[in-house]
């Protein structure tokens, strides 16, 4: 068994105490630092394999939360997809009746949870499992409103006396996004990264003392420091890194650990030296690559953080420029919906627009199949609404869209906030 997977094990059985010691609550939170969190994101996917015993059932969902009265629309929009889809492949399917309850909500949690609450009550093959419903959205558009859209999904739970659905979360165990949940049980994730390393070296059994294993070995080493938030120690581990990397012509090595070291000052609040760093890596970088593109979203991203707007849209739009220059078309694609999101204001909709369509020019060169894992959906649906009153434009875009994705290609979206 490698490494990863004795950590997998560990946290299945930790996953097991906390179940079964929290049957009432209706939401389980994972926290813990972000190779922790990864981890647990792995624990799960790992959920969904055939080989998986037990009769739990996960729903895995990263879709961006675009506002608390679309979100459970989202959700709902894909199982019924997968509903339609048993429907044609299998004989006798239970019928699922979508029915309208009778009170007033705050959010749309409703439009999730009552439907998922009748597919178990009527399918057989799931009426006695336990259904996790994990969400991790990629992109979240108002984490207030994410906090009510949580609760209320707890509070409806707990009205209707189910115990067997349970919302799942992971986050950061100190930077939390979500406010405090009451109904919610939290429990930490601690992975001791540096005994991770180890094992993993003594897995792979190299060459000791090669100025490979010497540069992982200081990769390794600074995790360990960051995630103990041992900054000044991850620093120095991290400019060795460069050191080694840069001796053994080790191009690739070189970015990666002066990307780990923008991020350990970012960590560290040292919001200047992070922001050199991240004008060393586009100055060393091989320009015209791939990894060139994702450096300026990173440093696109870290400007964000830093509420730089004005700068960080330049930066993407760099991205994009060369993304579109070397045939990326997919992260071209979303550097320009990332614009277009930054300035989704009522005031600002003819420029939402214009960046929104140079993702429709780009996608007419695009393989389908890079085509299908673009943010092309949510661009069109986006463009729909900002198209308001333009019939022959949203006739056009409705065509268009269809011949990719077919009938069903839209997906929820949030109407913009005014300002």
């Amino acid at each position: 068994m490698n490494p990863v997977d004795l950590e997998l094990v560990k946290l299945k059985r930790q996953w097991q105490k906390v179940v079964s010691k929290n049957k009432e609550k209706p939401m389980l939170i994972c926290l813990g630092e972000k190779h922790e969190t990864d981890l647990f994101d792995g624990f799960v996917k790992s959920k969904l394999s055939e080989d998986e015993e037990g009769d739990d059932v996960f729903l895995l969902h990263y879709q961006e939360f675009n506002g608390m009265n679309s979100f459970g629309q989202t959700l709902l929009d894909e199982w019924t997809e997968f509903y339609e889809m048993l429907k044609k492949s299998e004989e006798n399917i239970p019928d699922w009746e979508l029915k309208s309850p009778g009170e007033t909500f705050k959010t749309d949690a409703y439009k999730a949870f009552y439907p998922l609450l009748e597919l178990k009550k009527n399918f057989p093959n799931i009426k006695d499992s336990r259904i996790y419903l994990y969400i991790a959205p990629l992109r979240i558009c108002d984490t207030e409103e994410l906090s009510l859209w949580v609760k209320e999904w707890c509070r409806i739970c707990e009205a209707s006396e189910n115990k067997d659905i349970k919302l799942v979360w992971a986050e950061h165990h100190t930077y939390r996004t979500l406010s405090q949940i009451p109904s919610a049980h939290s429990f930490r994730v601690e992975v001791d990264i540096h005994q991770l390393m180890q094992n993993t070296a003594a897995h792979t059994n190299r060459k000791k003392n090669s100025p490979d294993t010497d540069f992982q070995q200081q990769i390794l080493i600074a995790s360990n420091h960051l995630s103990k938030e041992r900054f000044k120690e991850a620093e120095h581990a991290l400019k060795t890194a460069v050191k080694l990397s840069r001796e053994q012509k080790n191009k690739q090595g070189e970015i990666s650990a002066y990307f780990m070291l923008a991020q350990a000052y970012t960590a560290d609040r040292k919001k200047d030296r992070a922001e050199d760093t991240y004008r060393t890596i586009l100055e060393e970088v091989e320009p015209d690559t791939p990894l060139e593109i994702q450096m300026y979203m990173n440093y696109g991203s870290h400007l964000l953080g830093n509420s730089k707007k004005s700068a960080a849209q330049k930066v993407f739009e760099k991205a994009a420029e060369t993304a579109q220059k070397i045939g990326e078309y997919a992260m071209a694609i979303e550097c320009y919906r990332i614009i277009g999101t930054l300035n989704d204001t009522v005031l600002t909709k003819d420029k939402v627009i214009r960046y929104f369509e140079k993702c429709l020019d780009i996608v007419k060169i695009m393989d389908p199949s890079a085509r299908e894992q673009s943010s092309l959906r949510f661009v069109a649906s986006m463009l729909i609404l900002k198209y308001e009153g333009d019939q022959n434009k949203k006739a056009l875009l409705e065509s268009e869209m269809t011949a990719y994705f077919g009938n069903d290609w839209r997906v929820s979206v949030e109407r913009p906030k005014a300002g």
